[in-house]
């Protein structure tokens, strides 16, 4: 092989390589980011309760004792194509809402589906509210109850990590609201969101909160130190936008309760 055939070939080479690097970077990027991400414990399925328990309150078959539970709720961010314009940006509540009704139906997601939902959930809040944007967490069970035909969705104030941990053990995932900016979450579009609400699977074998965060892409399995999560949990005092002119939008959220949303399902 002459050496012109040679440098031909080693430079066709090295063109695929940058082009392979340009297409692929951000498939590159993502997996080296769920590398990063601290280990936990392996997702556990929704329990089908037999005939017999139907009557009774529906438990999964994970332990309610203390240890750690991943519970295997689909993911999705609430930009489902990436576009973080409106309704995505505004759409945390809508998204865990349809995650949680997902695991109860043992249903997956898909980015179409995501999108076709949330708008679909835009469009009764508006009707409904008047509004979508920050909804409180009584607005969102109510969505919960209305839309979804949730019998039971329970919103419980003042309550803790420690209760939140309850919940998943006995697998019933939760869906919290915070004050988004508290979270310090690298992967949020600086300096985050004022106003959140993400789901919470799990908790891990340190005691970390095991999260789907609807907030970012990179949110599956994405986990909170239990000082840092509850720290910000707040739900926000008032729905929509009418919110007070002469305060900071994230100050205001954090003047409201802790609250977390509980679904129970119909069986």
């Amino acid at each position: 092989m002459s050496a012109p055939t040679r440098s031909r070939i080693l430079l066709g080479v090295g063109i695929c390589a940058v082009l392979a690097a340009v297409v692929w970077r951000g498939v590159i990027r993502d997996a080296v980011v769920e590398l990063a991400k601290p280990p936990v414990p392996s997702e556990q399925p929704r329990f089908s309760p037999t005939p017999a328990l139907s009557a009774v309150v529906v438990r999964p078959s994970v332990s309610a004792t203390p240890g750690p539970v991943n519970l295997a709720v689909p993911f999705s961010s609430q930009a489902p194509f990436g576009d973080w314009s409106l309704p995505w940006q505004e759409a945390c509540e809508e998204a865990s809402a349809l995650l949680v009704d997902a695991y109860w139906r043992g249903a997956t997601v898909s980015a179409d589906s995501v999108a076709a939902e949330i708008q679909r959930l835009v469009a009764w809040e508006q009707e409904r509210f008047g509004y979508y944007q920050h909804t409180t967490a009584a607005e969102t069970a109510l969505m919960l109850r209305e839309v979804y035909g949730y019998r039971r969705v329970d919103v419980e104030y003042g309550v803790g990590t420690e209760r939140i941990a309850e919940h998943v053990r006995a697998g019933r995932p939760v869906i919290v609201p915070l004050a988004g900016r508290l979270l310090g979450n690298k992967y949020y579009t600086q300096p985050g969101p004022a106003y959140h609400m993400l789901v919470v699977k799990g908790v891990a074998e340190n005691g970390d909160i095991i999260t789907n965060d609807v907030g970012t892409r990179h949110g599956r399995n994405l986990t909170y130190a239990p000082a840092v999560f509850l720290n910000a949990m707040h739900d926000v005092p008032q729905g929509g936008d009418a919110w007070p002119a002469d305060i900071d939008p994230a100050e205001y959220i954090k003047t409201g309760r802790r609250a977390i949303i509980v679904v129970y399902p119909n069986e």
